[in-house]
C-alpha cells in the first residue's frame, strides 16, 4: 500500500512538473508558435539559425504584413526594411539559410492564411533551383493537429530558450531597452566577413578547364521544372491578385565563368529563360535579374565567396527593383543573358590556387622555377606548387597563403622578366 503512494506521488509530482513545462512554452512561447513575442520581452528572444525553422514559420503565423520575401542567405542583404519603405507595406522576412522554394511553400502558405500578401519578393536562384532544403523540417509545426504540439511544448530545446528569455528578463528588467532587430546567425556571421578577392580564394573551388558534363544539364533541367511546377506555378495561380516580383541576385560571375569553360553555358542558359518565360505567362509576375550587373558582379572583392555578396549588393538590388532597370522582359531576355554570358566569357581569375588545372598554372611553375623554386612540369596546380607558392611569398614578405594571388603573380612575372634580361 505505502508503494503504490509512492508511486501516486512520484507520478504526480512528474505530471506537474511536464504541466508546468508546458505552461512556461505557452506562455514564453519562444518561437512564437502560438503568439508573438510578450510585450517588453521582444529583445531577449534569440532567434539563432539553428531553430529557423521553427521560428521563421511562428513568424509566418503572427506576423502582420501586406507582402513578405522569401529567400536563402542570399537573401540576407536585401532589406525589408527598405522594401518597406518603398513600397509602403509592412514586410515580414521569411529567409533561411539554405532556404530552397520547397520550404518557402511552407513559410508562404502560413503567412498567407494569417495575411492577404499584396506582393512576395521570391528569391529565384538558378544555380541551386534544382536542389531541396535537407535539414531537418517539424513538420508537426505545420499541420492544424493539435496533439503534436505536444512534440513543441515538451521540447527541451524550446524549454530552454524559454529559460533563456526568462533568465534574460530577469536580469535587465527595469531597464530600458530598445527592441533589438531579429538577425540570422548567418547575417551576423556575413556582416564580419571580409568580402575580397583573397577571401573568396581561400574558399572556394573553381571547375578549371573541366569537360562538359550533358547529363548533369538534363539532371538540372528536370529538377528544377518539377520544382517550379510544385512550389512557385501554385501560387500564381492561387493568389492572382498577389504580385509576385522574382529576384534574381546579383551572385558573382564564377558559375556563369565555370558554363563558359565548360562548354555548358547555352544550355543552361536555354533553361533559364525557358522558366522566366514560362513565369511571365501570369500577368502577376514581375522578374529582376541582377546575376549580369557589370561592375559588381564580376569583381570578387564584393564577395566572401562564390556566392554571398556584400551589403552593398542588397542596397543595389533593392534601388534596382525601384528603378526597375533590372527587369526582364520578353523582349529583353536574349540580351540580358547574352549580356550575362559575355561577362562569364570575358571574366579572368586573378588568382590560381589548388586545383586549377592549365596553360596559365604551367606558366606560373615555370617563373618559379626559373627564380629556384621548383616545380614539376605539369598544367596541375598540386599540392608542390602550393609550398613553392608559399616559399615565394614569405621570402618577399607578402601575406603567405600558397594562393597565387593577383599580387604574388605581378611580383612573380616582375622578378621573372628581370631574371630573363640578365
Amino acid at each position: 500500500m505505502e508503494s503504490k503512494k509512492w508511486v501516486k506521488i512520484v507520478l504526480g509530482a512528474a505530471s506537474a512538473c511536464l504541466l508546468l513545462l508546458m505552461t512556461i512554452n505557452i506562455i514564453v512561447d519562444p518561437f512564437m508558435q502560438y503568439h508573438a513575442p510578450i510585450p517588453g520581452m521582444e529583445s531577449y528572444y534569440k532567434y539563432t539559425q539553428e531553430y529557423a525553422m521553427y521560428w521563421v514559420i511562428g513568424r509566418a503565423k503572427h506576423t502582420p504584413a501586406d507582402a513578405a520575401i522569401v529567400g536563402s542567405s542570399l537573401s540576407n542583404h536585401i532589406s525589408e526594411d527598405k522594401l518597406a519603405q518603398q513600397s509602403g507595406l509592412r514586410v515580414v522576412a521569411l529567409k533561411k539559410s539554405a532556404g530552397r522554394p520547397n520550404i518557402y511553400t511552407l513559410f508562404l502558405n502560413e503567412s498567407f492564411k494569417r495575411n492577404e500578401l499584396q506582393t512576395v519578393w521570391y528569391e529565384l536562384n538558378f544555380p541551386h533551383l534544382h536542389m531541396e532544403y535537407e535539414g531537418d523540417i517539424p513538420l508537426y509545426l505545420y499541420n492544424s493537429n493539435p496533439f503534436d504540439d505536444v512534440k513543441y511544448l515538451l521540447n527541451k530545446d524550446v524549454f530552454e530558450m524559454s529559460a533563456y528569455v526568462l533568465s534574460n528578463w530577469a536580469d535587465h528588467r527595469g531597464e530600458k531597452k530598445k527592441p533589438a532587430k531579429a538577425l540570422f546567425e548567418v547575417d551576423r556571421a556575413q556582416s564580419t566577413s571580409k568580402y575580397n578577392t583573397l577571401a573568396v580564394a581561400r574558399s572556394l573551388y573553381v571547375r578549371h578547364n573541366q569537360v562538359a558534363n550533358k547529363n548533369s544539364v538534363m539532371a538540372y533541367d528536370a529538377k528544377a521544372n518539377k520544382d517550379v511546377e510544385e512550389n512557385i506555378i501554385p501560387f500564381l495561380e492561387k493568389y492572382p491578385d498577389t504580385q509576385f516580383v522574382f529576384i534574381m541576385p546579383c551572385i558573382s560571375i564564377l558559375n556563369t565563368y565555370d558554363q563558359c569553360r565548360e562548354g555548358t553555358v547555352d544550355d543552361y542558359f536555354a533553361i533559364y529563360k525557358d522558366i522566366m518565360l514560362r513565369l511571365l505567362k501570369y500577368e502577376n509576375v514581375e522578374i529582376h535579374m541582377f546575376a549580369d550587373m557589370a561592375g559588381f558582379v564580376d569583381n570578387l572583392d564584393n564577395y566572401k565567396d562564390r556566392v554571398h555578396y556584400s551589403p552593398a549588393g542588397g542596397d543595389l538590388i533593392v534601388e534596382g527593383l525601384q528603378s526597375g532597370a533590372y527587369r526582364i522582359t520578353r523582349e529583353n531576355i536574349d540580351a540580358r543573358l547574352q549580356h550575362q554570358k559575355a561577362l562569364g566569357q570575358s571574366f579572368q581569375i586573378s588568382f590560381l590556387k589548388q586545383g586549377f588545372k592549365g596553360d596559365d598554372v604551367r606558366e606560373l611553375k615555370k617563373q618559379l622555377t626559373v627564380l629556384g623554386y621548383q616545380c614539376n612540369d605539369t598544367i596541375v596546380y598540386d599540392q608542390q606548387t602550393r609550398d613553392r607558392v608559399a616559399e615565394f611569398q614569405a621570402e618577399q614578405h607578402l601575406n603567405v597563403t600558397g594562393i597565387a594571388t593577383a599580387e604574388t603573380q605581378a611580383l612573380l612575372q616582375e622578378m621573372f622578366d628581370e631574371a630573363g634580361r640578365r
